[in-house]
């Protein structure tokens, strides 16, 4: 621990000097932040250590000993080599040293044209010089320790398992329910903070775990050439737009509803009177009858959302800060037109690596259940929809305008409890869901109402979409489109009156929300290449459907889902379609090459 937050001080010393994008006083909340995947990088490296320990209770044999003072010395080398590595590569490329700065110890001459022949020589210098004293140290404090203490005999069996229990918490990073990740690091809008905060060992153990997994040229179903250019004629069409936003720089907000399936929206057929609230969206805004999530998880939907990237199939993009890095964002592109950033959610930033994600996106304010008082944290998952509603209204009542905003639900999220009685009491997950979804729909209505009130709600755009659908309330099928079919509605003061009511009736999917606003705000969407502007009326339809084992493919006349192995049809709507699988497949071909290169 000693020894990370050593090179933690050199890594914060060394960033400060190259580029003086903080001050000194950020140093503690770096060494503060770093210390759960500290803890968590040595509970790996205490294994072995725990393992010869438990060993030489039993056998007091000198081979014991020499393997553990071989591994100490061999552990302080390659710790001090990659630590001191990683001042280089992250000067060089901006990420922490990974499996990518690994492939360039084939190439030795691109490693020392990198650095100058001074840096070269003070720096084997000064890694000799960190090895002999740390090795010294180990020689003269952890050594006598090692061959010193004894145990009885009658509990050296538990105190084994009691050294690779602790072991194992301190790998997971303590007693929560989800191992620890790089997003217990991200506490700044500053990256180089973050960056600084998060153990370069340990992070690049995982990066290298990520890799290993990616291995097997998974889906690749034709020649990339071929797959590229059936993918590219796709997005390849000429822009003729229909502009439904008013003229200006509009404020933004954008609302993620949590699970909030087409099934309970009447107007889009679902089931009547769970969701009066959102039926007064639709009528006093433009409604998208045609829209599906491309992903099946909350973490996969933001990054579709807000970086118009579809969800991949095996991984997601967000658990993997170093390629979320290199995506395009919606608050950054508006950031560099002036808009001020905010994002709110009740619940816990650590899921899935959604707090490095939101600082890669470059969110100037980030609001978490953290923010909330206690007594607002009784839902599950964190505050409850009314309370998070409220703060950012309130917040964006005193933020500089234009600004976009981002709010998350979660409510309506499993085990689906609310907080105040609902007209659905039974106790199946259908009438759960049901009453999550009414109590939701309750604090959008109450939400509007306010928000209506306020003067800068006239020259304010909203765009309220789900962030996937559900099975419930009808059972729905996972290999049926109808379990990804979700609302999309713009509305707001800014949206042009003549546009109040209608319905396009284009096929498309979420992450094509942010060509379309970006277009509707006269903006360059061109980074998004993914993202196909739903009001470009020569636009391709389609929707695709990320599955893990199959690809789902809608278009405005039919829908199927085709299973990879044994290469058959799952669902087919309607029986006589003819399905075309080639440009399906090879459409997740280049998404999934696109994520491994990121």
């Amino acid at each position: 621990m000693i020894f990370f937050t050593l090179f933690r001080i050199v890594f914060f010393l060394f960033l400060l000097n190259d580029s003086g994008n903080y001050s000194w006083s950020d140093l503690p909340s770096t060494l503060l932040y770093g210390l759960r995947l500290d803890f968590s990088a040595t509970g790996y490296l205490m294994v072995i250590p725990a393992l010869l320990f438990g060993l030489y209770q039993f056998f007091t044999k000198p081979a014991i000993k020499q393997i553990f003072r071989i591994y100490n010395l061999l552990l302080i080398a390659i710790c001090s080599i990659l630590l001191s590595s990683n001042l280089f590569v992250y000067r060089s490329w901006g990420t922490l040293i990974n499996y990518r700065a690994l492939t360039f110890l084939n190439d030795p001459s691109a490693i020392t044209a990198s650095v100058s022949n001074i840096e070269l020589f003070v720096g084997i210098g000064l890694l000799i010089i960190i090895v002999f004293l740390f090795f010294r140290l180990s020689e003269k404090i952890i050594m006598p320790a090692f061959i010193n203490c004894r145990i009885q005999t009658p509990v050296i069996a538990f105190s084994i398992i009691v050294w690779l229990g602790s072991c194992i918490i301190m790998i997971r990073g303590g007693l929560q329910m989800l191992p620890v990740n790089e997003s217990v690091a991200a506490f700044s809008s500053n990256q180089q903070l973050n960056h600084i905060a998060v153990n370069p060992v340990w992070h690049l153990g995982h990066n290298l775990n990520q890799v290993r997994s990616e291995k097997g040229n998974l889906y690749l179903f034709y020649d990339n050439a071929f797959a590229d250019k059936r993918t590219k004629v796709l997005y390849d069409t000429s822009e003729n737009l229909i502009t439904v936003v008013k003229p200006g720089h509009p404020n933004v907000v954008i609302i993620m509803i949590e699970s909030y399936t087409a099934d309970i929206i009447a107007s889009l057929g679902g089931e009547k009177g769970v969701a009066p609230n959102f039926e007064n969206l639709i009528h006093d805004g433009l409604l998208f009858r045609r829209i599906f999530s491309s992903g099946a998880r909350t973490d996969q939907a933001f990054v579709s959302v807000l970086s118009g990237f579809p969800a991949q199939p095996e991984k997601s993009v967000m658990r993997y800060p170093d390629k979320t890095a290199h995506l395009p964002s919606l608050s950054d592109e508006l950031k560099k037109n002036g808009y001020f950033t905010s994002f709110y959610y009740g619940g816990d930033l650590d899921f899935s690596n959604l707090n490095s994600y939101l600082n890669n996106c470059g969110f100037q304010k980030i609001i978490s259940g953290s923010d909330f008082n206690k007594s607002q944290l009784s839902a599950k998952w964190g505050a409850h929809d009314e309370f998070v509603l409220s703060r950012q209204l309130k917040d964006l009542n005193t933020m500089s305008q234009p600004f976009f905003s981002v709010l998350m639900t979660l409510s309506s999220h499993e085990p689906y409890d609310v907080p105040i009685p609902t007209p659905f009491n039974g106790s199946s997950l259908n009438e759960k869901y049901k009453a999550s979804a009414w109590y939701t729909d309750r604090c959008l209505g109450n939400y509007f109402n306010e928000a209506k009130k306020q003067p800068w709600y006239a020259n304010t755009l909203y765009i309220v979409v789900a962030d996937h659908g559900s099975r419930e309330p009808r059972g729905r099928s996972y290999y049926s489109h109808q379990i990804r079919y979700i609302p999309l509605v713009i509305t707001g003061g800014a949206l042009k009156d003549i546009y109040r009511g209608t319905v396009v009736d284009n096929t498309g999917s979420q992450h094509d929300l942010a060509a379309t606003l970006l277009r509707q705000l006269n903006l360059d969407a061109s980074p998004f290449v993914w993202s196909n502007n739903l009001l470009n009326i020569n636009r391709n339809d389609f929707a695709y459907l990320c599955m893990d084992d199959a690809i789902g493919w809608v278009t405005d006349s039919s829908a199927f889902v085709y299973e990879y192995e044994p290469q058959k049809f799952i669902y087919k709507r309607p029986a006589s379609a003819i399905p075309d699988t080639v440009t399906a497949k090879s459409f997740v071909q280049q998404l999934y090459q696109q994520f491994l290169k990121l």
